[in-house]
């Protein structure tokens, strides 16, 4: 393939301008704004699913004090009444026993209740705590994912518009240049991963490799209208004077 020495030298440019768009769009799929927003909101969710526990853990907590609280009034209930028939008189002595050894019985079930309660009470004020703290962290959160979500935005319409001003440059670098050379260069570039690249004293600057002298000389003795490629890598090696 021919083409003139300084249609050959634009490719450099234009693959110095797709090197640099290719780094945009890596940093576009790993940008650190992103990052940062991906780490809130999932901050957010587990805050969300922690509140939701305690919430639980609150419900069957109120189920449980409500049913000691039904059953103790149901003990002081049964114990008031043993204590106004013993105070009443006129039992046998069998029943005044059994009903003395009952109201001991409901005294020790009674305390029993009450030391549970307390202790289910104290859980629950805790539980609720936690509560109450998701809650605040999840604000906290939301306020926080709101501003970095800002911060992305800002973020991306920036490389957008750099991708933009890029893509512009390439277009106006390629404009003019004759399409077989064109599409030669894609294909170097989806092969090779660079389309085109220096031969700076006998290396490629594309793969970083000092070709043979037999190469370097073939490469000096072409006419210079000549489009060569490197034998090592593939990529349109563009001659200068330090070539």
């Amino acid at each position: 393939m021919k083409a003139a020495p300084t249609d050959q030298r634009r490719l450099v440019d234009i693959a110095e301008l797709d090197r640099r768009l290719g780094g945009l769009a890596h940093r576009r799929e790993s940008l650190p704004e992103q990052a940062a927003l991906d780490q809130l909101v999932a901050e957010r969710r587990a805050a969300v699913e922690s509140a939701a526990r305690a919430r639980i853990h609150v419900e069957d907590l109120d189920r449980a004090i409500a049913k000691l609280r039904s059953d103790l009034d149901a003990v002081r209930r049964r114990r008031q009444n043993d204590a106004g028939l013993v105070a009443g008189g006129g039992l046998s002595d069998r029943q005044a026993t059994e009903l003395e050894y009952e109201l001991r019985s409901l005294a020790r079930r009674e305390e029993s209740l009450e030391d549970e309660l307390a202790e289910l009470t104290e859980r629950h004020e805790a539980v609720d705590a936690d509560v109450r703290h998701s809650g605040a962290v999840i604000t906290d959160l939301d306020a926080r994912i709101g501003m970095a979500a800002t911060v992305r935005d800002t973020a991306l319409a920036d490389l957008e518009d750099a991708v933009t001003e890029t893509t512009a440059e390439r277009a106006r670098e390629a404009e003019g240049l004759p399409t077989e050379l064109l599409e030669f260069y894609s294909r170097c570039a989806e092969e090779a991963g660079v389309g085109a690249a220096i031969l700076g004293g006998g290396r490629c600057s594309a793969c970083a490799m000092d070709l043979s002298r037999s190469a370097v000389a073939a490469f000096r003795s072409a006419p210079q209208d000549d489009v060569l490629t490197c034998p090592e890598c593939g990529v349109i090696v563009v001659r200068t004077d330090n070539s």
